[in-house]
């Protein structure tokens, strides 16, 4: 799999006056991009289960991960997050990143809601 660069290159257009919202706008992107990503290999993944008379469904709600299964979802996890949030690294100097901190612990790990 290609990693994504965590730097953005140069500085982005600004398209909206109020400080953030291209910003947010660029990590709804991000993620809607994420999403629609995992869907479609989920489909077929399921769709190719299906055809070789594989149904996995109820054995999927079940599944126990392994320790190591959590810490390599964690670290995707980690990825994905600095993917989405590299937006407010570029952000133009001056902008208020306050908001970052609020959502993440000390370590940088998303805090649970």
């Amino acid at each position: 799999m290609e990693r994504i660069p965590l730097k953005a290159r140069g500085r982005g257009n600004r398209f909206f006056e109020a400080e953030g919202v291209d910003e947010l706008i660029s990590m709804v992107l991000e993620l809607t991009a994420e999403i629609s990503t995992i869907r479609e290999r989920q489909f077929v993944t399921e769709r190719v289960l299906e055809h070789h008379d594989i149904h996995v469904g109820d054995a999927v709600d079940a599944y126990q991960l392994s320790p190591e299964e959590e810490r390599r979802l964690a670290d995707d996890r980690q990825r994905l997050i600095g993917t989405v949030l590299r937006t407010l690294d570029a952000a133009p100097a001056g902008s208020d990143n306050s908001s970052v901190s609020a959502a993440t612990g000390p370590s940088g790990r998303t805090r649970a809601a």
